[in-house]
């Protein structure tokens, strides 16, 4: 096991660019000085010699944090041969007020406390999302969703889509959401919806409901996946 990391300041108004197919992606709040921190955790246990390597580029748009497979000549490579278990887990400290997207594969991907926009996407990975201030932008193919909006998050919008993966939506009925919600799994609610049915087509059903005055867009929507739109009384905010 092998530990790296890299810290520095990034070009104001740039965005974050985070990419780990072999494992963990974890967002944390990281002041509003913008400062980027990563703290990496590599798990050295490739069959063919491959090793996996952080690397941190930053440009005058983009400060770009990601995991790369370099084979025993020192060659960039994507194919993770067969019986692999190399691994590569990131905790990131993101500044207040730079855009952040964050991807992996079967990962977690995890936001907590982070006071920006962010857009995160797994394909069989967990996404779960907690005590943020910004858009969030989610998508999963197969894996759980788990968000908890606060109080006055943002004005922006919110979406949350998966092709068969479930999604689940915590938030108080303090907030003002107008909510979109489709899939054929199941609805599972706290809050009143009005639900329409599509017969022959997928999604299969829609539903509609408004928390609070209503405001910004709370769209979650799935193929197949379960949705959940759960209520909290109060929502954590230290």
């Amino acid at each position: 096991m092998e530990r790296d990391s890299w810290a520095g300041p990034i070009t104001p108004g740039s965005a974050v660019e985070v990419h780990n197919p072999y494992g963990d992606i974890r967002l944390r709040h990281g002041g509003s000085e913008g400062r980027l921190e990563v703290a990496a955790v590599l798990q050295q246990l490739a069959v063919d010699g491959s090793k996996l390597v952080l690397e941190v580029e930053i440009t005058d748009d983009t400060a770009s944090v990601k995991v790369v497979r370099y084979n025993h000549l020192g060659e960039a490579v994507a194919s993770v041969p067969k019986g692999d278990q190399a691994r590569a887990d990131l905790a990131v400290l993101i500044p207040e007020g730079f855009p952040t997207h964050a991807e992996t594969v079967g990962g977690l991907v995890e936001a907590r406390g982070v006071a920006t926009d962010i857009d995160l996407t797994t394909d069989s990975g967990t996404i779960r999302v907690a005590k943020t201030r910004g858009r969030i932008t989610a998508h999963s193919a197969s894996g759980a969703m788990e968000i908890t909006l606060e109080t006055a998050v943002t004005e922006k919008p919110q979406s949350l889509t998966s092709i068969t993966g479930p999604i689940t939506v915590f938030t108080a009925p303090t907030n003002d959401f107008d909510v979109t919600m489709a899939t054929s799994g199941a609805f599972i609610t706290d809050y009143s919806l009005d639900i329409t049915h599509h017969d022959q087509e997928e999604p299969n059903k829609t539903a509609a409901s408004i928390i609070g005055d209503g405001g910004p867009d709370l769209v979650i929507t799935s193929k197949r996946g379960d949705l959940a739109l759960r209520r909290v009384v109060t929502a954590d905010t230290d």
